[in-house]
């Protein structure tokens, strides 16, 4: 079995290790990334792909050597030649010990997984996909994103329930029943703020060589991106509108600039937001990304105090 994933241990001359890090939006893989940076004890490159155009999750990693590589503006699962094989030859060059890859929120760790195994000097260790406690068994029935949802679970040799705290004893049990489903005879780990065992990063038996390999390109997304750039807001209008915000819109994140306080991370799923007040915003004004299953939400007018349309 190969060393876990942050031990200081080095590969075998010229086979890098790669760790894949999977989950639906909001599950936490950007939080499990950071610690594992934190724990780190060997020089770690990092894939940060976000379904946007603002790569929000690569600006909130905390790496002080240069070795974040953004992937934005689409599922980098769906072209070696425009995505995820180039990053991972330029990972290559800047001489890691070992590669960690934060797939998007609705793409499949597995099929990114399988660019790993393709690209010459590379070695896969591990693909783990998360899930979050709180809406999985309710992601899992949605009709739009249920397919996405339990695909992500595909090969993965170590499944992360994260949220636990949150999920109530009801919820907990069917996130169980759901992961034993999809995932049996995996290793379920579950946490909360992905507080992960380091040691659970172990190298496997990579169950993505038995699983179901299909057509690597053959999936298409029902997911549409919306891009928010306006003024400040204020917050009492700010915090109605995102109570307010539809089912139709999964993920909201970014960087907000609230009047006469200045700018503060929003971290908002399925209903629940968060505001931190911070200095890490790239730039003035509010910029913020989404994720939902409606063509044509207008989220810069419901933020700005519009009124949801009929059918939104």
């Amino acid at each position: 079995m190969t060393p876990p994933l942050n031990v200081a241990a080095r590969p075998a001359p010229g086979l890098i290790p790669v760790t894949v890090i999977g989950g639906f939006l909001g599950s936490g893989k950007t939080t499990l990334v950071n610690r594992i940076l934190a724990a780190a004890t060997t020089r770690i490159a990092v894939l940060v792909n976000d379904f946007g155009d603002i790569n929000v999750d690569a600006a909130l990693i905390r790496s002080d050597d240069g070795l974040t590589l953004e992937l934005s503006g689409g599922c980098i699962c769906c072209s070696m030649a425009e995505g995820i094989g180039p990053a991972l030859v330029a990972a290559m060059e800047k001489g890691p010990d070992e590669i960690l890859i934060e797939a998007s929120g609705v793409g499949e760790p597995r099929r990114v997984a399988e660019f790993a195994l393709l690209e010459r000097g590379l070695k896969l260790d591990m693909v783990v996909t998360m899930a979050n406690a709180v809406e999985l068994a309710a992601q899992l029935d949605d009709p739009l994103i249920g397919d996405t949802v339990a695909r992500q679970f595909d090969g993965a040799d170590l499944v992360v329930l994260n949220h636990v705290d949150a999920a109530g004893d009801a919820r907990l049990a069917e996130a169980r029943a759901a992961l034993r489903r999809l995932a049996p005879g995996k290793t379920v780990a579950e946490t909360t703020r992905a507080a992960l065992p380091m040691e659970l990063l172990a190298g496997s038996t990579l169950s993505l060589l038995s699983a179901p390999q299909g057509d690597p390109m053959a999936h298409d997304h029902v997911f549409h991106r919306y891009r928010v750039d306006t003024a400040p807001l204020p917050r009492p209008a700010l915090e109605a509108a995102l109570d307010a915000l539809p089912a139709d819109l999964l993920r909201l994140k970014g960087w907000v600039d609230i009047t006469g306080e200045g700018p503060a991370l929003l971290q908002w799923v399925a209903g629940r937001w968060e505001l931190i007040p911070g200095s890490d915003a790239q730039e003035s004004g509010t910029h913020l990304v989404g994720i939902g299953t409606q063509p044509d939400l207008d989220l810069t007018g419901l933020l700005s105090g519009k009124p949801l349309k009929t059918g939104q």
